[in-house]
């Protein structure tokens, strides 16, 4: 019987062994990763310092290229410049339009007081000259000018018949 108690001793001797052994690699594999996670925070802690550092050359460098009141008076003067440019743009189209309307009111005034064999008035654009209407032909212009055809297309040798447009002046003297 000694066999079985120095049999059964030494089994339950084994048991804190076994337990020791396993805390003791637990305790390893902690310290790796412990050791591992230190690594990680370092290489963290010092990217983190490069970002701040990469943060802080950006804002030097904005510092330096335009402060917010240089910004305002930029826009502000933008601004003056468009207001310019709109009230140019006004003076413009106001003048054109006085153009059209001169323009129009020279081409469509009878002048001279000759009528034409319709009973209207026709258009002269000056002593010499005629201002071409709605509905004329070349033929027609020389008959109202008293004017032969070839007489005409002579003294207005760049006038194409089939192109003529309301208002352009041909000569007729």
């Amino acid at each position: 019987m000694e066999n079985d108690s120095i049999s059964s001793s030494s089994s339950e001797s084994k048991l804190p062994l076994i337990v020791g052994i396993v805390g003791f690699a637990l305790g390893a594999a902690g310290l790796v990763l412990a050791m591992k996670a230190k690594s990680s925070a370092e290489e963290a802690k010092l990217a983190a310092g490069k970002a701040s550092d990469a943060a802080s050359e950006v804002s030097a460098a904005l510092a330096q290229k335009a402060n917010a009141a240089d910004l305002t008076a930029i826009n502000n003067e933008i601004g003056n410049i468009k207001t310019g440019i709109d009230a140019n743009n006004k003076t413009f189209t106001d003048a054109i339009a006085q153009i059209q309307a001169g323009l129009k009111a020279k081409t469509s005034a009878p002048a001279g007081g000759d009528k034409n064999s319709k009973g209207g008035d026709k258009a002269v654009a000056g002593p010499g000259t005629y201002a071409v209407q709605k509905g004329d032909t070349l033929g027609g212009i020389a008959k109202k000018a008293g004017l032969s055809l070839k007489a005409l297309q002579d003294l207005n040798p760049g006038v194409n018949p089939n192109k003529m447009q309301i208002g352009q002046v041909l000569k007729t003297k």
